[in-house]
């Protein structure tokens, strides 16, 4: 995962399809239930701030089939590592982005990625309304 295509991603100025080929690839499994993600990092002193409507591109892109669930992991893990990408954690609107980050990144632990989680992380993006499904 480059983080500078993940930022461009954002700014709407490549398309999913560039995004998901730099993806591809982009976690080594190490052993069974052990993974590990490969990061190109932004060399920049800013921060990019994921808000939103970041998220909600995400899971669209994911819904409309742009995207895979494997993508949408590693979007997930590498935002949660990054020191470029941050957002901000101290509002409710703060919490619900990195709550949703969070889950995306542990599935094993929290909920599978599938369409129907996909429309309530969005649900719950706007209303703050969590009703999310283990199966």
């Amino acid at each position: 995962m480059t983080e500078s295509i993940l930022k461009e991603y954002f700014e709407n100025k490549i398309n999913s399809e560039i995004l998901s080929a730099d993806l591809n690839g982009s976690i080594k499994k190490l052993t069974y239930d052990t993974s590990q993600i490969s990061v190109i990092e932004m060399e920049s002193d800013s921060e990019f701030e994921v808000d939103q409507t970041h998220l909600n591109k995400i899971l669209n892109d994911a819904l409309n089939g742009n995207l895979t669930f494997d993508n949408l992991k590693t979007i997930a893990s590498g935002l949660m590592f990054s020191d470029f990408f941050t957002w901000e954690s101290e509002n409710e609107i703060g919490e619900r982005i990195a709550n949703v980050i969070f889950e995306l990144d542990n599935i094993g632990i929290c909920f599978p990625i599938t369409t129907e989680n996909l429309k309530l992380w969005k649900l719950y993006l706007v209303s703050g309304v969590h009703k999310l499904k283990n199966e």
